[in-house]
């Protein structure tokens, strides 16, 4: 009996232990879970204290479902960040990239931890304490910036006000850290006693205390820049200019050199590695200019990429090479135009020897890491700035930015881009730290020169002047390049004179930006008189050329439906020009398309020139072809609307279409744009009209809700549709109170290809309300159905159709020599170079010579 006991008794014992490690087991895997999670969720870093949600930095990233893949990798599991970038690439190699640049980020192997600073504050001992201090919430000894920070230790404090440039850190209550640039009065030093509260992050030292805070010298000299010197009358300095460009503006390119040319300065010009129309047609300059040299060394330039500091770094390192006596160097880009003189600028440089002009970015240093994305990790493959993660920077220095245009003295040039330098601990850890930075060129030159011997140089003035609109210049619209939301300035228009002019008063602003001769070219003219103080009049002054596309191009690759619907509009323009002569002239059918330019007058788009061959040896001819508006207002509807509109590459910032000839493709992203007068009757039960877009079938595809109250400026709205457009003719028509306002077609191109495409047919579940709205007109309908079967049978017959319907030809004119049958009949034959429209025709503001 006593050994069943003794069983029974062990048996229990057994139950317990048994049931004991199976609840540790459970809580060890919850805890390891919570783990997990916690290393994989994104954070904003550590909360400021006195910051309201209205001042917080407000970010956009790419909305990403989670993604499907494991999330294992060489290191074990990623974060959601880089996780999301690795699915959304689309090559091996850009996938491998960003998973090892995670698993490093991961490692702390990415960034250096420690960087030396060779700038400390004269009569400082950087790290020592000044002592114990009576401090408190409502009265703050140092009250520039305060954090509550995660494993808190003094030097973690000092290292964080030190990177903001504070003069001052005081660690408070074993988590706080606080930074300002007031030296405390020792009417409050206490005795030490009095901060005696362990360090969060190690027990062995304290970090303040309940209502004292321990205060330390940061050792980071004062926020005050080199002042600049007045110009010397007449003096000389020798720049060097690098050019960094991208698009298809020669003419803006050409114009700028024109200005700024001075034989005796440097001009080395960078073209994006895409862009190959404008590096083919600036490569001429060498042959004529010795002093202008066209890079080699090419990359993408994409906006905020890592490959922008990486371009101005090659080309400082090229004009070394180059020219032994320039003194300064600046970047400028086609969107620059000078404001003053250069000869005033070589004035002020020389009476400046030795500056370094950058613009500092005039907010708190936390805000603008923040803003700037300092504190995430980027890289950049596939033309594209990935974010792979978040990250510390490195401890030791002081972190600045602002603007990435610069002026730069020689030796600093020298010192970032020298082998003899390589190797030094501060250039070197910068370098990689800027490797995966977004927006690197507009920090990378502040943070070296303020944490180097040259942080003396320093004048926190880059020349310059931007024209910010932050309501119109945030509209994120990089998101096609960056995982980020980024700004960009606007571009100036006649109406900014008053504000130029006002600028031009101050002896320190040589250049402005940005400018777009194909958005306002009037104030460049105007620009360009003040400079030179000669009233501009010659040929082709208020006219404009940009190109679209060009057959020698290399990259980027050919948009085959523009080419399609371009050769259509030669057939087109040829047969108007001959009308019943065709017989006579049978060699003018036109073969191909050589060149599509845009073209604009008195800063107004007035079509597009398409320059062709024809069957005829050596005869091309150019047409002026402009896109007609599709869009009807309803006579018996009130008239609230006054722009309606459909096209593609919309640019919110500058409301303006980039996509200026308006072809659509089934791939293509089609955007209604749309501005109401104001005159709205604006009750509660009209706050809303709807836009329906209907396709060739007459089936509804979107019903889109918008706002009619605001008519301050234009809206949009894009047709989210993930299956391929199907080609025809679309038609949007705008519902307000129940009535329709108004309507307007666009074509969607058919291309070979479309034929093996599958296109959605399904039918949303309000098709029954709104199809009373489509046109009721039986001849529409009819004519509709007849466009759908031509486009079926013969393409190309149903786009020289449409071609005809959908654009006017203003215009034709001959290249070089007319053709043979040029005597026949009384047609209007006219060379392009007698034209003042024609590509061909003079434009002497945008030749250098």
């Amino acid at each position: 009996m006593t050994q069943n006991f003794l069983r029974c008794l062990m048996c229990r014992q057994f139950r317990t232990y048994f049931l004991l490690v199976i609840a540790m087991a459970f809580v060890f895997q919850s805890l390891l879970v919570f783990y997990l999670l916690a290393k994989v969720k994104d954070t904003d870093g550590p909360t400021e204290f006195g910051s309201s949600d209205s001042s917080r930095i407000q970010q956009a990233f790419v909305n990403e479902k989670e993604p499907s893949v494991s999330g294992k990798s060489t290191c074990g599991i990623l974060s959601k960040t880089a996780l999301s970038a690795i699915k959304r690439a689309t090559t091996k190699k850009c996938k491998e990239e960003l998973s090892d640049i995670a698993c490093r980020l991961k490692n702390n192997q990415l960034v250096p931890e420690r960087l030396p600073n060779y700038c400390p504050r004269k009569d400082s001992v950087p790290g020592s304490s000044l002592g114990c201090f009576h401090d408190n919430n409502q009265s703050r000894l140092l009250s520039s910036y305060g954090v509550k920070l995660p494993g808190l230790t003094n030097q973690k404090c000092i290292d964080l006000c030190a990177q903001s440039a504070f003069l001052y850190a005081g660690t408070h209550n074993g988590k706080e850290c606080y930074c300002g640039n007031k030296k405390p009065s020792l009417e409050h030093l206490l005795t030490r006693t009095y901060c005696s509260v362990p360090c969060d992050g190690q027990s062995s030292q304290t970090c303040g205390g309940v209502d004292a805070t321990e205060i330390f010298d940061s050792g980071v000299p004062t926020r005050d820049s080199a002042k600049l010197q007045p110009p010397i009358v007449n003096g000389t300095a020798k720049i060097a200019f690098i050019l960094t460009l991208n698009g298809r503006a020669l003419r803006q390119v050409t114009r700028l050199l024109r200005v700024i040319y001075r034989p005796h300065h440097v001009y080395l010009i960078h073209v994006d590695a895409r862009q190959d129309f404008l590096f083919r047609s600036l490569l001429q300059l060498e042959l004529k200019y010795p002093n202008i040299r066209i890079s080699r060394k090419r990359q993408s330039s994409i906006w905020g990429g890592v490959s922008l500091l990486d371009v101005l770094l090659q080309s400082m390192e090229q004009l070394l090479e180059i020219d032994s006596q320039w003194q300064f160097v600046f970047n400028l880009s086609e969107s620059d135009f000078p404001l003053r003189s250069i000869e005033s600028l070589e004035a002020l440089l020389a009476a400046n020897p030795g500056r370094n002009f950058l613009k500092s970015h005039g907010r708190q240093t936390r805000q603008f890491i923040h803003k700037q994305g300092l504190d995430r990790v980027f890289h950049q493959c596939e033309s594209r700035m990935w974010r792979v993660g978040d990250r510390n920077l490195p401890a030791g220095i002081r972190i600045d930015g602002g603007s990435d245009w610069v002026g730069l003295a020689r030796s600093v040039v020298e010192f970032a881009t020298s082998p003899s330098h390589s190797n030094d601990p501060l250039l070197r850890g910068l370098k990689e730290l800027y490797r995966y930075t977004l927006l690197p060129a507009e920090s990378f030159f502040h943070v070296l020169i303020l944490n180097s011997k040259f942080c003396d140089s320093y004048a926190d003035n880059n020349l310059r002047m931007t024209l910010w609109r932050r309501s119109q210049g945030c509209l994120c619209q990089h998101r096609h390049v960056v995982d980020w939301c980024g700004c960009s300035p606007m571009v100036f228009r006649t109406a900014d004179w008053t504000h130029l002019t006002s600028v031009m008063t101050k002896s320190t602003v040589f250049f402005a930006r940005k400018f777009e001769a194909a958005i306002d070219q009037s104030v460049m003219n105007r620009l360009e008189e003040q400079l030179t103080n000669i009233s501009l009049s010659y040929p082709g002054l208020d006219c404009y050329w940009e190109s679209a596309y060009h057959r020698a191009d290399l990259t980027p690759k050919p948009n085959q439906a523009l080419l399609a619907v371009a050769l259509s509009l030669a057939k087109h323009a040829i047969s108007l020009l001959l009308q019943d002569s065709v017989a006579e002239c049978p060699g003018l059918r036109p073969s191909r398309v050589v060149a599509i330019t845009s073209y604009f007058r008195h800063d107004h788009y007035l079509g597009d020139l398409i320059h062709f061959e024809v069957d005829e040896k050596d005869v091309e001819f150019e047409a002026l072809v402009k896109p007609l508006t599709k869009t009807t207002h309803l006579m018996d509807s009130p008239r609230i609307l006054s722009t309606l509109q459909v096209g593609s590459d919309f640019d919110p910032k500058e409301q303006v279409f980039r996509n200026r000839l308006g072809v659509l493709t089934s791939r293509s992203k089609p955007i209604v744009t749309f501005k109401w007068t104001g005159h709205i009757n604006t009750t509660a039960a009209s706050q809303l009209a709807h836009l329906v877009w209907f396709d060739p079938d007459d089936n509804v595809r979107a019903v889109h809700n918008v706002n009619v109250t605001d008519a301050s400026k234009m809206g949009n709205q894009n047709l989210e549709i993930d299956h391929p457009l199907k080609p025809g003719v679309w038609l949007v028509a705008v519902i307000y109170d129940g009535k329709k306002i108004a309507t307007t077609e666009f074509l969607i191109v058919p291309q070979a290809g479309d034929q093996s495409t599958q296109f959605e047919t399904k039918i949303i579940e309000s098709q029954k309300a709104w199809e009373k709205y489509l046109p009721v007109d039986a001849k529409s309908a009819i004519y509709r159905r007849k466009k759908a079967l031509l486009m079926k049978k013969d393409i190309s017959k149903f786009l020289d159709k449409m071609t005809a319907e959908y654009y006017a030809i203003q215009d034709i004119c001959y290249k070089d020599q007319p053709p043979h049958c040029a005597t026949i009949g009384f047609h209007d034959w006219q060379s392009c170079l007698s034209t003042d429209w024609s590509s061909f025709s003079q434009d002497p503001k945008s030749e250098l010579l």
